[in-house]
Formats: structure tokens, C-alpha cells, sequence
């Protein structure tokens, strides 16, 4: 009787309360695991980036995730471009390998990039990339002469706006890769005859993607001089392929000089689009640079014929002549899609 009785007194002192408090330990327990397993887990995507005008082709590897693409592409430095690889939630890396090659150059380059890792965890954390409905990205860009430019991107949600954040930058070593098809490397080809436009005029500008570009307080006063046509914002690139769209007019916006920019217009009395691809001087930041701006204020003047129009830099010594420009009919109406404009007289030397 004496185990039975034992037994019927604890039953009786513990029916509920002692299983209550094991199942309470073993859910901790589960719950410790679990933080531990995505203690250094994030949501987060990689994404590769080549200039405007200068396209790659390549693949890089994180190793917890990666992501490559075995076509050209050119979205802009710093744009994301490609599909995602990989799991969704994973820790930040600690190197990348990359492989890819620069049309321009007519070169392959390859090799591995290591990362500052707690700086990307504390960069995740900063913009709580553990939550839910947070993603972050970690977007290589691959440049002409095996330059390479590693960003975190993530929108801010507090400020509702994009946060872009360079972690680290290398040089590979590069070297002529006959593996890669004909129709990439031919640059006889009608393909590439856009490209071949803009390098003719501003070459492969190797110390852009070396050094970051300068970044400018840019007004575009484009609308106001010309009442009786309906301008459109302006897109441009800087000299590094950065590509900026939709600028708001009368905004400051801090960032790089334009290189190229698309001018579109129509007179309100026409259904006609013009537009057409304006390449800037090629020492424009020296004229910037000789003027001692911090602010850049372009200004664009319509002549009648609705075909041309002048450009203006507006400084301290007043309103410059910077260039004039033919534009043509529009031919679908997609901003951007214009060919270069084949007469453009510079008079800023």
C-alpha cells in the first residue's frame, strides 16, 4: 500500500500544476532554439548592377545566396538587376565570388571580394531586416576595368524613402576571354551602335567607377521658360552610368552631373513628341568644378521651330551658353528609347 499511497498523494498535491509548468519549460526551451537558430538570420536578397552604357554579363555567389545572369545588362550603377537565389532568410555574408565579363573592355574578370560582415548586421539590424515587412539587398555592381562596388539597399520606412549604402569596393584582376559568343564580344554588330556612340564621345571612364563622383545640389528649370510646350522631367546619367529618372522641377536633389540626358518635349498646339539623347560636354565637372558651384542650375530655352533647343548653366557669372541641340520626332513615345542627337554645338571650352 505504501507506493500507492505515495502515488495517490502526489497526484493529489500535483495534479495539473506540475504538467503546466513542463510544458511552460519545454516551449521556452523551443523558443530559445529557435531565436538561437535566426540570431544572425535576415531577409534579405542579392542583386547584381552594371553602368548605363557599359554592359556586363556574369554571376556572382554569395554563398548563402546567390544570384547571376548569363545576358548583358546595364539597369545603372547601383540599380538592381536579376533573379533571386537562395533562402529567404539567411545570415550576412563574409565574401562573394564574382565572374563576369565587360563588353567594353573585351575582358573577363573574376576573383572573390570579402565583406565587412558586422558591418552588414548592424546595417540589417539598423533597418530591422527581421521583420517581416522589411527586405533588404545586397547589390553587386560590376564596372569596366574589374571594378566592382558592393551596396546595401532597403527602403527606410520611416522616411519612406530608399537608403543605399556602399560596404565595400575591389579591383579583380581581368584578362581577354575569347569563350564568350561572337555576337558579345562583335561590337560591329547594330547592337551596340547606341553604346558605341556614347563611348566615342566619353570613353571608358575608369576613375569614375574608382572614385565616387561628386554629388551637386541640380535644378532643372525646364518648364517655366517654355510656356507654349509641355516638357517632360528629364532623365539622365552621370559619368559612373548612374541613372536618375523623373527629377521634380524646382527640387534641390544632391546628386552627380549629367553626362547624357533625355530631352522631351511637345508644343501644347501638336500631338508631336521630340525627343533625343543630349550628350554633355565631356569636361562639364571641370566647368562645374573652375565655376566653384556647390549648386547646379540648367536651365533649357525651346526655339520656335520646336526641333532645337539650348541649354543653359545659370552661376554666379549669370546665365551661360552651354550647348544647343536638334531633337527628333519621337518614335514610340517611351522615354528613353531616342537615338543620340547627331548635331550638338558646345560653347563652354
Amino acid at each position: 500500500m505504501y507506493p500507492t499511497l505515495l502515488m495517490k498523494k502526489s497526484l493529489k498535491i500535483h495534479p495539473i500544476k506540475g504538467s503546466t509548468t513542463l510544458l511552460f519549460w519545454m516551449l521556452m526551451i523551443s523558443l530559445s532554439l529557435l531565436q538561437s537558430c535566426h540570431k544572425n538570420k535576415y531577409r534579405w536578397e542579392p542583386g547584381i548592377s552594371a553602368p548605363k552604357y557599359y554592359p556586363v554579363a556574369g554571376n556572382v555567389d554569395f554563398g548563402n545566396a546567390g544570384n547571376g545572369s548569363n545576358t548583358s545588362f546595364a539597369p545603372g550603377w547601383g540599380q538592381t538587376y536579376g533573379a533571386v537565389v537562395g533562402n529567404k532568410w539567411k545570415d550576412a555574408p563574409k565574401e562573394l565570388y564574382i565572374d563576369y565579363y565587360s563588353v567594353v573592355d573585351g575582358k573577363g574578370f573574376k576573383g572573390k571580394v570579402l565583406l565587412p560582415q558586422e558591418k552588414i548586421r548592424d546595417l540589417f539590424n539598423q533597418y530591422d531586416l527581421d521583420d517581416e515587412d522589411n527586405l533588404g539587398h545586397l547589390v553587386v555592381g560590376m564596372a569596366p576595368g574589374g571594378w566592382v562596388r558592393v551596396w546595401f539597399q532597403t527602403i527606410d520606412t520611416k522616411a519612406d524613402d530608399l537608403v543605399n549604402i556602399e560596404v565595400s569596393k575591389a579591383k579583380l584582376k581581368g584578362q581577354t576571354d575569347n569563350t564568350i559568343g561572337e555576337g558579345f564580344r562583335n561590337k560591329k554588330s547594330k547592337y551596340w551602335d547606341k553604346y558605341k556612340t556614347y563611348w566615342q564621345h566619353h570613353g571608358i571612364p575608369y576613375e569614375a567607377w574608382a572614385n565616387n563622383e561628386k554629388e551637386y545640389d541640380i535644378v532643372f528649370d525646364f518648364d517655366r521658360p517654355n510656356p507654349r510646350n509641355e516638357v517632360t522631367d528629364p532623365q539622365y546619367s552621370s559619368l559612373d552610368g548612374t541613372l536618375y529618372y523623373r527629377t521634380p522641377i524646382d527640387s534641390l536633389l544632391k546628386r552627380k552631373l549629367p553626362v547624357d540626358l533625355v530631352a522631351v518635349w511637345k508644343s501644347k498646339n501638336s500631338d508631336i513628341y521630340y525627343d533625343t539623347h543630349v550628350t554633355f560636354p565631356k569636361n562639364f565637372s571641370k566647368i562645374i568644378e573652375n565655376r566653384k558651384l556647390n549648386k547646379v542650375v540648367l536651365s533649357l530655352q525651346i526655339e520656335d521651330d520646336d526641333q532645337h533647343g539650348i541649354f543653359y548653366l545659370i552661376g554666379d557669372k549669370g546665365k551661360e551658353e552651354l550647348l544647343r541641340f536638334k531633337t527628333y520626332p519621337s518614335k514610340d513615345k517611351v522615354l528613353g528609347n531616342s537615338d543620340f542627337s547627331e548635331e550638338v554645338e558646345y560653347f563652354i571650352p
